[in-house]
């Protein structure tokens, strides 16, 4: 099984389970149909990193990133890259119909799409390195720990998210379209896992990825 299908299963909670054949299949159509339909964008600006009295600061932004986590995660480096990445409406829409037709087919697609733009970020993030001639320090979303989502808002004007990408948010600070990540990347420091981000995320407790030990990414 390849790496791809076994990220969907595992996001669909069958990872050590036997997969019916029915499902497999569905997996295979519905990534190929997800791959179809997405429309992969990206954006990303690079800045040097700055110390404040409230938390630190990509240099000259205005932008804030208050708390412990964020600094613990960006100890070390010299620069901050501001990240953001969607799938598109194309995307939701997919899901969205399928869900008053065949609501596992529309379970299926979802987590294709959360597989898909998982790849798109890692994509993104390989080249903002190449952009920046640094090793990053891995993903640090806002919503991680005590980095607020209250950030998204500033942190899509700062990149001019909703002309480049077509990305927004919305009063509660969800993200339009659904399948969007926003994400800082320390730029020159120590490089940190992707499952150390379950140490400082606030749904450690409550996660089911987590009970069975594994990292949600």
């Amino acid at each position: 099984m390849d790496r791809t299908k076994a990220e969907v299963l595992r996001y669909l909670g069958r990872r050590r389970q036997t997969v019916p054949a029915e499902l497999d299949a569905m997996v295979d159509s519905c990534m190929a149909r997800m791959r179809e339909t997405a429309a992969p964008r990206r954006v990303w600006r690079i800045f040097d990193l700055e110390g404040g009295a409230d938390g630190l600061v990509p240099a000259g932004t205005g932008l804030v990133l208050p708390g412990r986590d964020i600094r613990r995660h960006l100890a070390g480096c010299q620069k901050v890259a501001l990240l953001a990445v969607t799938l598109g409406v194309g995307a939701d829409t997919l899901i969205r119909r399928c869900e008053h037709t065949d609501l596992t087919r529309a379970l299926v697609l979802d987590a294709c799409a959360t597989q898909l733009i998982e790849e798109v970020c890692d994509e993104a993030e390989r080249a903002v390195e190449a952009d920046a001639e640094m090793k990053g320090a891995g993903r640090f979303s806002p919503g991680y720990g005590d980095l607020p989502l209250t950030l998204q808002p500033g942190f899509l004007a700062v990149l001019d998210a909703g002309r480049r990408i077509g990305l927004t948010c919305t009063e509660s600070l969800i993200l339009l379209p659904r399948k969007s990540v926003t994400a800082l990347i320390g730029l020159g420091g120590p490089a940190r896992p992707a499952a150390g981000r379950c140490v400082c995320c606030a749904a450690r407790g409550a996660c089911d990825f987590a009970k069975r030990g594994e990292a949600c990414l």
